[in-house]
């Protein structure tokens, strides 16, 4: 008995001496996971805003308010802060509240400031690559080692995760948050969850309930972890789920609760963009196509996970290809696929962590995959964040486990693990910190991109669109030149691509009219506009504004009877016409115009003033004098129209009300 007692005394110390140790080791670990995390993307910290930072940031009017903005981004779609209005931009919409309150927030202290905004986004990555190491030496007790910390599961995947290249969009746009904060609360509500099946204390449900909460605010991702969550328990624990499945109801209750709130702010219904390809980029494609295409795009996520080179922002059509079922880009990536499901369902009996690691992958990017429901897009680099958890955990497990079963001497298996690890790590930091610097700003991410991303319509279509930019800034002649025709280069590229692009279009015109006022050219743009939108208000705003920098009234009028020709019913061109006609001298003409002008709008004090000077030249008085009074009830009190008034009056003969009018111009323009 004594000696059995002397044992459990001798055991107890030999704990309290390994606990210091072992908290020692994880500080270590955690100190080298952020250290890493800022190593890769220090370079980051002095970027400018860019890409959609303009959405959630700088041109977000609820996060400009700061705090006070908050209840506002709650109960908005995520574009409205942008736009002022709900536009309904994209399928489904976008309910993605919590990473936006934290632009607020940030706001409100340090007003616009991009380089505390992407310290936070390295500290909050560098903290999931964290509690990836605190999760998977959780569930993988038996399989850590003790001594050898460096070389264990936990801590190689979580330097995988944390170095991989493919995460650049997510953390070096500040705008990635949304996709950051999502992980980092799936991951901590997954935690939480296994806690409390090991302990039975509620206060681990409750947060791994609100957790989960603020990971569906954060991003709609997060709803994919009602499936991993039991599959991590089936995995890696001992709980059986047909008795210890109650922790699902409170998550199911806060994602029910997401979805009313989601559903009672975000637009419901068509968006009336569902034809244009820049936001149906399958629109052109037979259902076959479609999901050949798709296929392709999902073998495209492995690919880039395994070898991420060339990364690009923007892989909108036409860079993804339009494939046919026939294709090898369809059929190699559709047998991989089948492949890597076999091995999950032939390891799912045997609990093989290489099926789990499998089945958190395709689970996690099925969201995000057009198969289940279209997302408006091909694929983009941010959806497959999530995902690559799953892909780090497989590397690290096979370059762990897998080696140990081909190598047996246990020095050789440390050398061969360690150099591959490595070499891995190495071209990861160097791709990672390389790629980094193409998201300095907008001007540099976009002409950069569409070197890789050259079929792309909306590519080239910014590319051309941020050189126009570059070029009205700069006092350099030859360097604005230079802008302006590669600017062109690259906006019919667009065009070319996509016929319909109307903002390619737009910026085509502008981009002549800055390079050398060619009204021809810049006309036949807006032709093509007219017949893609013969009803679009900015298309004839900007018309008139660039016709009125020209002198040539019998160019103009041309240009305006063939606009006329194709949308008869408009205002603002009908009076152009008449005002135009007026100037002419054909005043009978113009009194056509601007009747039928009048007819449409009886409120416009312009119409009727021209009317009135139509009939004055006609020697049309009374008509003349009906109609400058029109004008006056609209706007009284303007000087014009009361001269216009009292010379009416005096060609009429009545020289009372002449003299009443001169009066009360004289009295106005005394004021």
């Amino acid at each position: 008995m004594k000696s059995e007692h002397k044992k459990r005394i001798t055991h107890q110390v030999k704990i309290i001496k390994k606990q210091p140790q072992k908290d020692t080791r994880r500080w270590i670990v955690y100190a080298i996971i952020i250290i890493f995390s800022f190593l890769l993307y220090g370079n980051t910290i002095p970027f400018k805003y860019a890409f959609d930072d303009t959405i959630v940031i700088t041109g977000n009017q609820f996060v400009k308010k700061g705090i006070s903005g908050i209840p506002e981004i709650f109960s908005n779609d995520m574009f409205t802060g942008y736009y002022g209005k709900d536009m309904n931009m994209v399928v489904g919409g976008r309910y993605r509240p919590f990473s936006i309150v934290t632009f607020a927030i940030e706001h409100q202290f340090l007003g616009e400031n991009p380089q505390v905004s992407h310290i936070i986004n390295i500290f909050l990555y560098g903290l999931t690559g964290i509690l990836i190491y605190i999760l998977l030496s959780y569930i993988l007790k038996k399989n850590t080692y003790e001594k050898a910390w460096y070389y264990s599961v936990p801590f190689i995947a979580s330097l995988l995760f944390v170095a991989h290249p493919v995460h650049t969009e997510v953390v070096a746009n500040i705008k990635g948050r949304d996709e950051i904060l999502s992980l980092l609360a799936s991951l901590l509500s997954l935690w939480l969850v296994l806690k409390f099946l090991d302990s039975s204390r509620l206060k681990y449900l409750a947060w791994a309930s609100f957790t989960f909460l603020l990971g569906l605010m954060s991003k709609e991702n997060t709803v994919t972890f009602l499936a991993v969550i039991p599959l991590t328990i089936y995995f890696f624990t001992g709980h059986d789920l047909r008795k210890k499945y109650h922790f699902i109801f409170p998550l199911l209750f806060v994602t029910f609760l997401f979805l009313i709130i989601r559903q009672s702010t975000i637009h419901v219904g068509k968006t009336g963009l569902e034809n244009d390809l820049m936001n149906n980029p399958f629109v052109e494609m037979s259902v076959i196509q479609k999901y050949s295409t798709i296929f392709y795009t999902l073998g495209l996520y492995i690919k880039l996970l395994f070898f991420p080179h060339p990364l690009t922002y923007d892989y909108y059509p036409y860079h993804i290809p339009m494939v046919n079922i026939n294709e090898l880009m369809a059929l190699i990536p559709l047998a991989a696929y089948i492949l890597l499901i076999v091995i999950a369902v032939i390891g799912f009996k045997k609990k093989s962590p290489v099926a789990f690691g499998i089945l958190y992958f395709i689970i996690t990017l099925s969201i995000v995959s057009n198969l289940l429901f279209p997302i408006g897009a091909f694929m983009n680099e941010r959806f497959v964040y999530m995902s690559s958890v799953g892909y780090c955990f497989i590397i690290a497990w096979l370059m762990i486990t897998g080696l140990q079963k081909v190598i047996a001497p246990k020095k050789v298996l440390f050398i061969v693990s360690g150099t591959l690890m490595l070499i891995y790590l190495s071209f990861f930091y160097i791709k990672t910190t390389t790629r980094n610097l193409d998201w300095e700003s907008s001007y540099k991410l976009f002409t950069t991109d569409v070197k890789v991303s050259q079929n792309s319509a909306k590519g080239n279509s910014l590319a051309g669109e941020y050189l126009l930019y570059a070029a009205k800034e700069t006092k350099d002649k030859t360097i604005k030149e230079k802008y302006l025709r590669e600017a062109l280069v690259y906006l019919r590229k667009a065009v070319e691509i996509y016929p319909k692009h109307v903002l390619a279009l737009f910026n085509i015109a502008a981009a002549h009219f800055e390079l050398d006022r060619n009204y021809d050219e810049i006309v036949k743009v807006y032709r093509r506009l007219l017949d893609i939108n013969p009803n679009g208000d900015i298309i004839f705003q900007n018309l008139f504004k660039v016709l009125n920098t020209l002198n040539d009234t019998d160019y103009k009028l041309k240009v305006l009877d063939d606009f006329y020709s194709v949308n008869p019913d408009r205002f603002d061109l009908t009076f152009q016409i008449g005002v135009l006609l007026n100037r002419k001298g054909e005043y009978a003409e113009a009194a056509g115009y601007l009747e039928k002008a009048i007819a449409m709008n009886d409120q416009d004090y312009n119409a009727w003033n021209n009317l009135g000077v139509s009939y004055a030249r006609l020697n049309r008085h009374e008509k003349a004098l009906n109609a400058f009074q029109s004008a006056e009830k609209i706007k009284s009190g303007d000087v014009q129209i009361v001269r216009n008034i009292a010379i009416t009056y005096q060609n009429l003969g009545n020289t009372k009300m002449a003299k009443k009018y001169f009066e009360k111009e004289k009295q106005i323009s005394q004021k």
